[in-house]
């Protein structure tokens, strides 16, 4: 009787021998149209119920801890535009500075006054470092910069420009793109950074609206779009995203991101800059490592925090010089000539960091150096001077003019322009300039 009210649930847990029985049983009343009593229904009843508990155990032998294993995460849906027009979304500035893990930058910000710009409609997209990203950035500088603020200020509003994309780019992209931020110089127009697409994150599969939209012009769907990554910054960092797509009045997007993003030509130190360009610059931060421990001093110190302009020859320029020299020099010769290659700014003015193109303005430009002050000489000056080429798609010719060891007018020509730290400007030169040799000892 048992075996003749089992249901096909428990079939799974008997014997194949009675697995066959039990079906050719329950064909059999099926075919007959029987209709079980209220005995057989109990009977019924109580044998799915064990059928059911046999079930259990069967499972639970194969997951013995029960453990439920999660679905597979479904991946992020894009965002391409502000949701509903972005009605009610805050401004720029309401935003950052409500946001307890940019309030770092948002002091920055204010420092240089862009918290005005920002308080109203904002169609581009902020890249914004989070205060552990300023933090470790900032524990970079080897100046005082709380000294020389009007100085330090312009600094902040060219590293702060580059995090300033000029248009809405949300971190889906149709694939890796160059983008142009708000930072521009002579040497490069405008200065950019790259979106990066992980092109394995979104499935063949997803959904047909993971696209900017259901239809183009031509009734096709539109290109898929694709998760970003991270940002490739100009010195080649990978930086990714704290936090991503925050639409601000205006239609403009930020996003947070967990580092600092580097121009190719501003940095926090000239130590900085300096590993950065090894190729040009290791013979010179050498030589001031040479000279600092001779005359036990740091020289490294007093340029970082001498707000001014410095010249800093290339390695092949510095050996070839050195080995050319009638005399090793001492370690107070080297020091005389690192002193001629800096101009301190008159007054700690922000004018006196000369940036191509040069113009010439008599209280800045000739510059004075360093050796010209300590020696009393005010013919120890540079010089700083840009040509333009008469093929307007190729860069000025910038030079420096000075005083060499015969005390006649010399010229060095500028190989790379405008390397910007907190408080000074740096060139890198192809010439050593040797002054007059009555000021070299």
């Amino acid at each position: 009787m048992l075996a003749l009210t089992a249901t096909p649930l428990c079939i799974v847990v008997l014997p194949k021998a009675l697995q066959q029985r039990v079906a050719a049983a329950l064909g059999s009343l099926l075919a007959r149209g029987c209709i079980c009593s209220f005995a057989t229904m109990r009977i019924l009843l109580v044998t799915v119920l064990v059928c059911l508990a046999l079930s259990g155990s069967a499972s639970a032998g194969s997951n013995p801890h029960n453990i439920t294993k999660p679905a597979p995460a479904k991946p992020e849906k894009p965002h391409v535009q502000p949701p509903k027009g972005c009605r009610g979304c805050p401004t720029a500035w309401a935003y950052i500075s409500s946001t307890p893990g940019l309030s770092a930058v948002a002091g920055l910000l204010k420092a240089i006054g862009l918290d005005a710009a920002l308080a109203g409609p904002f169609n581009g997209t902020l890249a914004l470092p989070t205060n552990d990203a300023v933090a470790a950035y900032t524990a970079q500088f080897k100046a005082d910069v709380t000294a020389h603020p009007e100085v330090f200020n312009s600094f902040l509003a060219k590293l702060l420009n580059y995090h300033f994309i000029l248009r809405s780019a949300p971190a889906w992209q149709l694939d890796t793109i160059a983008l142009s931020t708000r930072y521009m110089s002579w040497n490069a127009f405008p200065h950019r950074v790259t979106f990066v697409v992980d092109k394995s994150a979104v499935p063949k599969a997803a959904p047909k609206t993971w696209q900017w939209s259901a239809k183009s012009w031509a009734n096709k769907p539109l290109p898929r779009l694709f998760p970003v990554s991270h940002i490739v910054d100009e010195q080649g960092k990978n930086v990714t995203f704290a936090k991503k797509d925050t639409f601000v009045q205006g239609g403009g997007v930020i996003h947070s991101i967990n580092a600092v993003l580097g121009a190719s030509d501003v940095f926090p130190s000239l130590t900085a800059a300096g590993a950065a360009y090894p190729q040009t610059m290791s013979s010179l931060m050498a030589m001031v490592d040479q000279v600092s421990a001779a005359l036990n001093i740091s020289v490294i110190d007093q340029i970082e925090n001498t707000p001014g302009t410095l010249a800093t020859p290339s390695n092949l320029a510095i050996i070839a010089t050195l080995t050319q020299f009638p005399i090793i020099p001492t370690p107070q010769m080297l020091y005389a000539l690192l002193a001629y290659h800096l101009c301190p700014a008159p007054g700690g003015s922000v004018k006196g960091l000369l940036y191509t193109r040069f113009t010439t303005n008599p209280k800045f430009n000739p510059c004075l150096t360093l050796l010209g002050i300590d020696k009393k000489e005010p013919s120890l000056k540079l010089q700083y001077k840009s040509t333009a080429n008469a093929d307007v798609l190729k860069p000025d010719t910038n030079t420096i003019t000075f005083l060499d060891l015969n005390n006649e007018a010399a010229q060095a020509g500028i190989l790379v322009p405008d390397i910007t730290t907190p408080l000074a400007v740096t060139h890198v030169i192809d010439t050593v300039l040797l002054p007059p040799v009555s000021n070299l000892a």
